[in-house]
């Protein structure tokens, strides 16, 4: 896997051009070009297109008569031909890319990288006007010479085949498209950089878009989903137990409800729609948290189960049993299940994603701690206290590590622990873990939030079995003024 770093050129913005240093003299501006340039930069960052077309030209004419580097002329020339492109422009802003690409393999040959965010370009402006065969055939170029100068697992791949799938869905292609979007899915998971998180986002809005057109009434892939992931021609369908937890597990299920309501019509990305996490970054790479922000903080409850196993059969066929993407998705459906309580559904899913998890990214990632929190949370409800507790355990101590404190990830796992714990009659061991569980969600959340309020109404009871009144008066009074405001 290539480990390079995330570069500008994912975004094929006007820098793409220049990625070894900046083209213009470092010099102060003497010359009129200069001059003019610098003032087409200002302009363009006050968003005035039409000054700054017209200032870039002068630079350029100037350029005929006046000392230049070659990388002068070619930025400049790009700089002119977006704001062009900006101006709706477009026929004279593909005359001026055409140029500027002619230029650039006169000087440095048909396959130099500077090349290709040009070619990209001139798909862009096909796939504007409609033409979405003429935009695949210059992807398609780009792509090869991207593949070529940073490699098939480069963040300038996936960006290329990210256009190419959209050029492909527009098309009509649905099945190139979500290969082409699983692929470039799969590059950029692996690459931690902003830059990355960035790309990930639209990459999962497009194939949201693709999976939302998907016929909810295709029975074979369901079949394929019962067969592959349970083992069974016809899973079984078992019904939702009553939700019977502590205050915390009850406002967590209330706000999923909640946001299960609010989720229709919204723009669909990878599975799940769970509480919003406020998680900490201090050691999450910005890509991870996209993904998490996808998985446990987005869904698709009106769906219903069908779509997710179609999805899960497609991504199996697609990028085999054990990709991460796979876990993904059968997080997707876990938590879609745990949201009507029914535990005994979602723990086989949880329990296979874990293991993909690991492997891929390792204990600490926050993918992997929020799936093995999940699957104590279907043991604990499924009646398996011992299980629950080593698997809590264990996301609490990798939790800690990497997410800090006070996270919401933390909390959780600090509440659910002190719960069972009280469960099971371990009244101290609770009232320790509720004192920890207090502080991280109040970190986490702040003070007036209902969660904070939930806590502390378990805490009270746990002071209120220990026979200290007086402390669960203190502890309840606190809870109601939450709720009062």
């Amino acid at each position: 896997m290539n480990n390079c770093r995330f570069k500008p050129t994912i975004n094929l913005t006007i820098a793409t051009l220049m990625t070894a240093s900046c083209p213009l003299m470092a010099v102060a501006a003497t010359s009129a070009w200069e001059k003019n340039y610098e003032k087409g930069m200002a302009a363009e960052n006050n968003h005035e297109p039409n000054l700054a077309e017209q200032l870039f030209r002068k630079a350029l004419k100037e350029m005929a008569t006046e000392p230049h580097k070659p990388e002068d002329q070619e930025v400049c020339m790009l700089k002119l031909a977006d704001s062009l492109l900006l101006r709706a422009k477009t026929a004279e802003a593909q005359k001026v890319y055409q140029n500027l690409l002619a230029l650039l393999k006169n000087r440095y040959g048909d396959r130099s990288p500077k090349t290709a965010p040009i070619i990209l370009r001139l798909g862009s402006i096909q796939e504007s006007l409609g033409n979405h065969s003429a935009a695949m055939s210059y992807y398609e170029q780009a792509l090869k010479l991207n593949e070529r100068n940073f490699g098939p697992y480069s963040p300038e791949f996936a960006a290329n085949l990210h256009k190419l799938g959209k050029a492909n869905y527009l098309a009509g292609h649905k099945g190139v498209a979500r290969k082409q979007y699983k692929q470039a899915l799969s590059i950029l998971t692996q690459e931690s950089g902003l830059d990355a998180s960035n790309e990930m986002r639209g990459l999962l809005k497009d194939y949201g878009d693709l999976i939302k057109t998907d016929d909810n009434s295709n029975t074979e892939l369901v079949r394929d989903f019962d067969k592959e992931i349970l083992g069974n021609e016809t899973a079984p369908k078992i019904a939702a137990t009553p939700s019977t937890g502590s205050a915390w597990q009850n406002q967590n299920s209330f706000a999923l409800r909640a946001q299960e309501q609010a989720s229709i019509n919204e723009d669909p990305q990878i599975v799940l729609r769970g509480l919003d996490k406020p998680t900490s970054e201090k050691n999450l790479a910005p890509a991870y948290k996209t993904m998490s922000d996808a998985i446990f903080g987005q869904s698709h409850f009106e769906k219903g189960e069908d779509f997710y196993k179609r999805k899960i059969a497609i991504d199996v066929q697609a990028l085999g049993p054990d990709h991460p993407a796979v876990a993904n998705d059968l997080c997707g459906l876990a938590v879609f299940y745990m949201s009507r309580q029914d535990y005994a559904q979602a723990k086989p899913l949880l329990a296979r994603a874990l293991p993909i998890y690991e492997k891929a990214w390792g204990e600490n990632n926050i993918l992997t701690i929020n799936t093995r929190t999940s699957l104590a949370t279907a043991e604990f409800h499924l009646g398996n206290a011992d299980a629950a507790t080593v698997l809590y355990s264990q996301a609490l101590s990798h939790g800690q590590a990497s997410l800090g404190p006070n996270s919401l990830e933390t909390a959780r796992i600090l509440n659910d622990l002190a719960y069972l714990s009280y469960h099971q009659g371990k009244l101290e061991e609770a009232r320790t873990f509720y004192q920890w569980a207090v502080a991280s969600t109040e970190g986490a959340v702040g003070q007036k939030d209902p969660l904070l309020a939930a806590c502390l109404k378990d805490y009270a009871m746990v002071l209120r079995g220990l026979g200290r009144t007086d402390e669960a008066g203190v502890v309840e009074n606190r809870a109601l003024s939450i709720l009062s405001q």
